[in-house]
């Protein structure tokens, strides 16, 4: 089968290549990919990240993907060949994270642990279904099991346009609350408020604090969410209200001192969440029948180089997907 491939422990390693059709365990099924999703976390590995280093040297990238079940192992229960599925990247139990330093979704095969598919919404196609796992995964994380937002909290969203950033966006929608967006682009800006944010901030062309402060008469913000790490972490802390709570999922740029930040009592570290709660944020995504943003220009896998260069960019407004199949 035809996949990407990258080695763990060389930077810039990614190429396109013949490797074998995995073979299934007992409580595995086999997935043909039809699409797959680019995440920040692709980066890192594609970087030699440093958390890889035990890991094997050559593995097939991706962590997110939605495909057709083409071959099932004898225990796994309900799932049946022809089944659509979406696929976690993430097996809390088992400790395995598709696309590092476990064989992803960038590839026209891939076998997984039953106990992480997940049916893909019939409204969805599948380039929307596969921008769904981890983005959803994680926002729900910070709007609902971790972040614990209340209806009536004003909110600040640090660095619109990247896929986690847009789905706690019509996360937050939904729960009603007033939503403030930063970005370095008026474009992107202009879409989010199309998307439901009550107002923009332009971190280029305007002090994000002195306007939050602005937009909330004085108060401050109840929650600040952030990922961009060090570029943004001071004016999301300096943003808050008594009382208010930092909530942060990552941190793209880096600079975070970790250690001194958990020592913050408004400090709430947000992410991923298990299977059974991932399950109940995309039934709740599909009873609402929202649907991913993606970006505009499809790629093909032969096309990987150029998706990865506009994940490097940081320009997407959407999830940048790969049509595999």
């Amino acid at each position: 089968m035809l996949a990407v491939t990258v080695n763990s422990k060389v930077k810039n390693s990614l190429k396109l290549e013949e490797v074998p059709v995995p073979p299934i365990a007992p409580d595995e099924v086999l997935v043909r990919i039809h699409a797959a999703a680019l995440n920040h976390r692709d980066l890192y590995v594609n970087n030699a990240w440093r958390f890889l280093q035990d890991g094997p040297d050559q593995l097939i990238a991706g962590g997110d993907g939605a495909g057709v079940i083409v071959e099932v192992g004898e225990n796994t229960g309900e799932w049946s060949v022809g089944d659509e599925v979406m696929l976690n990247p993430y097996d809390m139990e088992k400790d395995i994270f598709l696309g590092g330093p476990h064989n992803g979704t960038f590839g026209e095969f891939i076998k997984v642990s039953a106990n992480t598919l997940i049916r893909k919404p019939t409204y969805l196609s599948f380039q929307e279904a596969a921008a769904v796992p981890l983005a959803l995964s994680t926002a729900w994380g910070t709007v609902v099991t971790k972040g614990a937002i209340k209806s009536n909290e004003t909110i600040l969203l640090q660095g619109i346009g990247g896929g986690v950033a847009l789905f706690i966006l019509q996360l937050l929608n939904k729960l009603g609350v007033y939503v403030i967006v930063t970005s370095g682009s008026n474009e992107k800006l202009e879409a989010a408020k199309k998307l439901g944010a009550m107002a923009g901030i332009n971190y280029k062309t305007e002090n994000v604090v002195n306007r939050v402060l602005e937009l909330t008469k004085g108060k401050g913000v109840d929650v600040s969410i952030d990922s961009s790490g060090k570029d943004s972490i001071e004016s999301s802390t300096l943003s808050l209200a008594e009382n208010g709570r930092l909530l942060v999922f990552g941190s793209t740029t880096g600079g975070i001192n970790w250690d001194e930040l958990r020592k913050q009592k408004y400090f709430v570290e947000t992410g991923m969440v298990n299977q059974q709660d991932l399950q109940e944020a995309v039934t709740y995504y599909t009873e609402q029948q929202l649907k991913p943003i993606i970006s505009s220009k499809i790629y093909s896998l032969k096309e990987y180089k150029d998706a990865y260069k506009e994940l490097e960019k940081a320009e997407q407004f959407g999830k940048i997907i790969i049509q595999i199949s």
